[in-house]
């Protein structure tokens, strides 16, 4: 792998790491009967956080394939060789 490639995959795992470290800040409430409850969650902040995290980690994921992918295949040099048939036989594909 190149540098740039090193450093945009640390990144983005730093990045996940902190994302997911962050992800117990999102509970709704501690167990036990002694703490307070948690206030309710509208429709859209519970679409944001779900549709939000999937649609971010879709271009996470896109990002790091784009990033590795590799194109290493030549095609052969065309030839100047000409392929005839005789007669009137079908050309075989």
């Amino acid at each position: 792998m190149k540098a740039p490639v090193r450093i945009v995959t640390l990144l983005g795992t730093l990045v996940a790491w902190l994302v997911l470290s962050a992800s117990s800040a999102l509970a709704d409430s501690p167990v036990g009967g002694d703490w307070p409850g948690a206030p309710e969650r509208s429709y859209l902040e519970i679409g944001v956080l779900f549709v939000g995290s999937t649609v971010g980690l879709f271009v996470l994921i896109s990002l790091f394939g784009l990033l590795t992918a590799r194109n290493n295949y030549v095609p052969p040099q065309p030839g100047t060789d000409l392929e005839t048939t005789s007669g009137n036989a079908p050309v075989q594909h």
